[in-house]
């Protein structure tokens, strides 16, 4: 990697505890998920020094892992440790009163392998193997115990392993303070009060459109997501997804991450997501040519992206040798996009998904107010939820006609303001319009 995406030792290093134990977890996850297979069998967690047999995270399969992978063996048991690891602590941590823990034991039995992380300790190649001869002496008593295959990862090594994943990078430099300005791994993209465990409400409703055919009726969010995973696993592909704001487009870029809808999810660990909104530095072109001169597998997600930045995105990412997919974001859709384009249309959510969304975020609300802002919101879901917003503990909306709605939505709990209000008619009967640009070449 160049130094502009890098991550190093001493950035691994940096990590607390808790975040430590985390990345390796979640690295097990993204070596399985990188080469198709399940994740059922990696678990992780608890607090650092609880009674945990000695064993932090823990792979657990009846499947061979990934060739390329830093796990080993079906069965694999990994200690995290942030202190550096001599051969002194080795022994202690693996025979803690001079006896082998049971955990040891029993990946022995098993033909497992056993594996130390250290964050602090950088060794050399004389050094690492001197902590792998101590791991050895420390089971050479052990019946079988050649069958236990064992490794120690400092914090270079470990810093190797999240090179192979490029959105673990973003992940390593939000959690010790050195993010890349606006760039974001796999999380809470669209801001959902529930975070990324939050249920993806599906619609039935033939609310996607491929906007390559003029005639298009149609298919449900299910069947599009389907679409569209199919489209980003290859690598050079060009998508732009557009639609109104507030239809719920970023949550459906999230759902594409979510392995609990539909089938054959993207890998969470390839996403590189940013809002041009936030001043992304370096910028999206610049991200596109390291990633693709790194040869770096990436899905490349840029919201509000205006089309002269999709047009140069496209021309970087649609390079025979590119390692990079594109999904652009955007409300509208140019009839000047690429030939390399693939495009898709968001229309609003049916009455009842809106309806089922409200009563899942505001359960103060009842389900006849929460069909009446359904209602009133056309589909939109931003339009729906800052409605629900202005309801109060034992309020009704019942009886409201909708310009009372209106100026309930418009005003959010301030004071009415004539001059505000007519400024917003005026900008909203501009926006409702359609032009057609006069400065042709044939004009005067």
């Amino acid at each position: 990697m160049t130094p502009l995406i890098e991550i190093t030792g001493d950035d691994i290093a940096a990590l607390g505890d808790a975040d430590l134990r985390t990345l390796v977890g979640l690295l097990c996850e993204a070596d399985y998920r990188l080469a198709g297979l399940p994740t059922k069998g990696i678990t992780w967690g608890g607090n650092q020094d609880a009674t945990d047999g000695g064993l932090d995270v823990i792979v657990r399969d009846d499947v061979l892992p990934p060739v390329s992978s830093f796990v080993p063996r079906r069965i694999t048991g990994i200690q995290v440790r942030k202190p550096d690891m001599p051969k002194s602590e080795i022994i202690k941590e693996m025979r803690p009163k001079g006896v082998l823990r049971k955990a040891i034991k029993e990946l022995v039995q098993d033909k497992g392998a056993y594996i130390i992380v250290s964050s602090t300790g950088s060794t050399t190649d004389t050094a690492l193997k001197n902590r792998i001869k101590a791991m050895k002496e420390a089971v050479v008593n052990e019946d079988n115990y050649e069958n236990l295959h064992l490794d120690f990862l400092d914090r270079g090594r470990v810093a190797t392993w999240v090179r192979s994943h490029p959105s673990m990078i973003l992940w390593v430099r939000n959690k010790i303070g050195k993010p890349l300005i606006g760039w974001r791994p796999y999380e809470n993209w669209s801001n959902a009060p529930g975070g990324v465990e939050e249920e993806y409400l599906l619609d039935d409703g033939l609310r996607l459109h491929d906007g390559n055919k003029p005639i298009d009726q149609g298919f449900s969010v299910e069947n599009g997501l389907s679409k569209l995973r199919s489209v980003l696993s290859t690598p050079g592909t060009s998508v732009r997804l557009a639609g109104l704001s507030g239809v719920g487009k970023t949550r459906l870029v999230q759902a594409l991450f979510d392995n609990r809808v539909g089938d054959k999810a993207l890998d969470q660990h390839q996403a590189f997501y940013t809002n041009i909104s936030d001043s992304p530095v370096p910028d999206p072109v610049t991200i596109a040519n390291h990633l693709i001169n790194d040869k770096t597998r990436t899905i490349l997600i840029i919201d509000n992206c205006p089309p002269d930045l999709h047009h140069r995105l496209t021309q970087t990412c649609s390079t025979q040798h590119s390692t990079v997919s594109l999904l652009t974001v955007e409300y509208d859709v140019r009839d000047d996009l690429p030939e390399e384009t693939s495009v898709f249309i968001l229309e609003p959510a049916s009455e009842d998904i809106i309806e089922k969304l409200i009563c899942k975020r505001f359960s103060h609300i009842s389900q006849v107010d929460a069909r009446t802002i359904a209602s009133f919101s056309g589909g939109n879901a931003r339009v729906a939820i800052a409605l629900a917003n202005t309801v109060l503990q034992g309020e009704t909306l019942s009886g409201f006609r909708n310009e009372q709605l209106f100026e309930r939505i418009f005003w959010q709990r301030h004071d009415p303001n004539e001059n505000l209000l007519i400024s917003a008619q005026a900008c909203s009967l501009v926006y409702s319009f359609e032009g057609t640009d006069v400065n042709s070449e044939n004009s005067n």
